[in-house]
């Protein structure tokens, strides 16, 4: 296994936009790359919960996955997903994942059913087994109705050296507390933070960078929240880290998709990203609202990016 760099900074979840049939939109999906890398980012996830896995058949997971690859072109480390249910799907998943050329593999906690402690170590221990790439654990618990404890996270790093970082969702700032403390001393361990609202606070708490599905509309909001904590800034962080939370309100319109839907389509950067039964449409009223937020926390960057080209 090449040895990685830690994880760190700010890595969007990259959405995957789509066409009829909800296939991948290749077009927009390039577009939305080099977007996000004009921004700044430090990485970029793909196939996560906001790249809409689990709208896509097999097939156009990795199809994302290969476009997101060859469009970054090695600017930045690209981190594919595997969501699954069970060991023997999560497998070949990943190892098609590996062939795309990501430089790590996330691994989403199974879903569907109730685990124990002890199956997760076996899913992820065998999972890392099957493929030759560092791995970030994922946990969404309000996703997965799945929880990985800190202590069994630190039990993998110690059983399993490739298991580099965790992408942790859940918002409850003691387990994330005691999940920092427990691997304080382990330099080479990333921990990212995959709320929006609790960014500065997962940062000040030891946390090395952040996930979220709203990096993909204002990632230079994102990068300049990170840029000011790094250099010891806090009020500018704080400021930046109210606006993140008022820009989060567009997910409040169209059960979370029709807002990120409406707010991809006024930043010309794709039709929709939203596969079906979920495709939700605003009124007049709601869009209007969602166009409000990105003038008010995204164009700004994008007016002075303007300037400085």
């Amino acid at each position: 296994m090449n040895k990685q760099s830690v994880l760190q900074g700010v890595v969007p979840p990259i959405a995957t936009p789509l066409t009829d049939g909800d296939r991948v939109d290749e077009p927009s999906l390039r577009r939305l790359v080099r977007f996000l890398l004009e921004a700044g980012v430090h990485g970029i996830m793909a196939n996560g919960t906001m790249g809409g896995f689990a709208f896509l058949t097999d097939e156009e997971q990795i199809r994302a996955i290969s476009i997101v690859v060859e469009e970054v072109h090695g600017a930045v480390p690209v981190v594919g997903c595997v969501g699954e249910t069970s060991t023997s799907r999560a497998i070949p998943k990943a190892q098609q994942i590996q062939r795309c050329g990501v430089t790590y593999l996330s691994v989403l906690l199974p879903f569907y059913f109730f685990a124990v402690q002890e199956h997760l170590i076996a899913y992820f221990s065998d999972i890392a087994a099957a493929v030759d790439l560092p791995i970030l654990v994922y946990d969404n618990p309000v996703m997965t109705k799945n929880r990985i404890l800190p202590e069994t996270v630190a039990t993998l790093r110690r059983r399993i050296p490739g298991i580099v970082g965790i992408k942790e969702s859940d918002p409850d700032c003691v387990n994330l507390q005691n999940l920092l403390d427990l691997m304080r001393d382990d330099k080479e361990f990333s921990v990212l933070t995959g709320n929006e609202c609790l960014i500065l606070v997962g940062l000040q708490m030891g946390c090395s960078g952040f996930i979220g599905g709203l990096h993909n509309i204002c990632p230079h909001l994102a990068v300049a929240l990170y840029n000011a904590f790094c250099a010891g800034h806090l009020e500018i962080a704080r400021d930046l880290q109210r606006d993140m939370i008022q820009a989060w309100r567009l997910f409040q319109y169209g059960n979370v998709w029709g807002g990120f839907d409406e707010a991809l389509r006024y930043l010309e950067l794709a039709e929709r990203a939203t596969g079906s039964p979920y495709v939700s449409n605003l009124s007049p009223r709601e869009a209007n609202e969602v166009h409000a937020i990105i003038e008010r926390f995204v164009k700004p960057f994008l007016r002075s990016a303007e300037r400085h080209t």
